[in-house]
């Protein structure tokens, strides 16, 4: 479902850039663009079909859904391969940081009194 989401937020952005008409009346080979009202009538369209997609393939769903979670399982792995390659420690593993030195109270009554301004 994730492609399918990025699929189809990739279209929309894709639809919304505007086009060139000189161009696109020069080149008489290219189709017409579609309106952007066409575009969402069409998205919206293709949203209601994707909706019972799973209802009539069920497991052809289920293939995705394992596709999509060894996808992102490959894609954390990755992440930490880059991570570790670029002097990181593994973070599963690190050694917790050592907590802060505690202050050892060196400063006088005389230091932390305020500066004479003068009035």
């Amino acid at each position: 479902m994730f492609l399918i989401r990025t699929a189809f937020w990739l279209v929309v952005v894709i639809a919304l850039i505007p086009v060139d008409e000189e161009r696109v009346q020069a080149s008489s080979s290219e189709p017409t663009p579609i309106a952007a009202g066409e575009a969402i009538f069409a998205a919206q369209a293709l949203v209601a079909d994707l909706g019972g997609f799973c209802d009539r393939n069920p497991s052809v769903c289920e293939v995705g859904g394992r596709v999509a979670t060894t996808m992102t399982l490959k894609a954390k792995s990755g992440a930490l391969m880059v991570y570790e390659y670029l002097g990181g420690a593994d973070p599963l593993t690190a050694e917790p940081a050592e907590p802060p030195m505690r202050s050892a109270g060196t400063l006088t009554p005389a230091d932390l009194a305020a500066a004479w301004r003068g009035a």
